[in-house]
């Protein structure tokens, strides 16, 4: 087997020029292949990130094809119609099946065996659509599911009681979308219960699931797009699939059973190595986190159903 590289797929795109860029600051892999219908636009990307590794040797971002992807490969996929001001992510389902589908399709000709990253919204529903096309393990298709809402998250728990993100345990978990929840029941930073902790105000979080369900849209009415964040937690995931040793991020893939549901993607705490994905099934959930999920795979599952053929 050759060297390791990601491919992604959208390269000219803002969240797939922004998530290479991060890999290549990161050094998350050492080659990053850029691919986009938008060949000009994909050219000037890979050139503009290549240009700014300039006084950090060893990371190689060029242009290339689908036929250049070999087993093991990381593929990134971020190609797709984005989220419009007004917009929910499941109003993308129809035309972001059919550029799924298609890019999958050639991801995998010829029986190769990749790692398959999905980031196209709604990413749970084209997770789902990803992998039955694929045809490949569940452990090597899966979304960046909820790790990006996670991020929010933490951030706005540390920012709150003036800690560093890393020693706050919070998730968000289920859709990547309206009906996501969090677990600030039982969340924890460092080693105490977070109502425990100095400085924790109840009416600050009252209302923190839909604060961080709402940002999203406050980013896209002032700047049309997000692109940053989505990049860095992308990065993150590509250096977690190239260890031996295990991360843990909520990310989405198909649940065969684990928490009581089958045949519907969520995002949910799961372990990722160099071996791919597994979902933690017995990560601990409350009775109204139980009924959240449930709630939330109901509205993934219609989405799914929606789009059977």
């Amino acid at each position: 087997m050759g060297k390791q590289k990601a491919f992604v797929v959208g390269g000219g795109g803002m969240v797939g020029a922004t998530a290479a860029y991060a890999m290549a600051i990161n050094k998350a892999v050492e080659e990053i292949v850029l691919i986009d219908v938008n060949e000009q636009l994909v050219w000037g990307q890979a050139a503009d990130i290549n240009d700014a590794m300039g006084f950090d040797s060893g990371i190689l971002v060029r242009v290339g094809s689908y036929d250049e992807i070999d087993d093991n490969d990381i593929v990134v996929v971020t190609a797709g119609a984005a989220q419009q001001p007004g917009q929910t992510r499941l109003d993308l389902i129809g035309t972001n099946k059919a550029i799924v589908e298609s890019i999958v399709s050639q991801v995998v000709a010829g029986g190769k065996q990749p790692f398959i990253l999905m980031v196209t919204n709604p990413v749970d529903v084209m997770t789902y659509v990803a992998l039955k096309t694929s045809g490949l393990p569940k452990n090597r298709v899966f979304g960046s599911g909820t790790t990006l809402d996670t991020s929010r998250l933490r951030a706005a728990i540390a920012d709150s009681l003036g800690v560093h993100s890393r020693e706050v345990d919070a998730y968000i978990l289920g859709e990547h979308g309206d009906s996501s929840f969090s677990t600030i029941e039982r969340a924890r930073v460092g080693d105490i219960p977070i109502r425990q902790f100095p400085g924790f105000d109840e009416e600050r979080f009252a209302n923190i699931d839909q604060e961080i369900r709402d940002r999203v849209y406050r980013i896209i009415e002032t700047k049309k797009s997000t692109y940053y964040a989505i990049g860095q937690v992308l990065s993150k995931i590509v250096i977690a699939l190239r260890r031996s040793t295990y991360s843990i991020f909520p990310l989405c893939s198909l649940l065969e059973g684990e928490y009581g549901l089958s045949d519907v993607v969520l995002g949910l705490p799961t372990a990722i190595n160099n071996t791919g994905t597994q979902i933690l099934g017995g990560y601990e959930l409350t009775d109204g986190e139980r009924t959240n999920l449930s709630r939330s795979a109901e509205v993934v599952r219609q989405a799914i159903d929606s789009i059977r053929e």
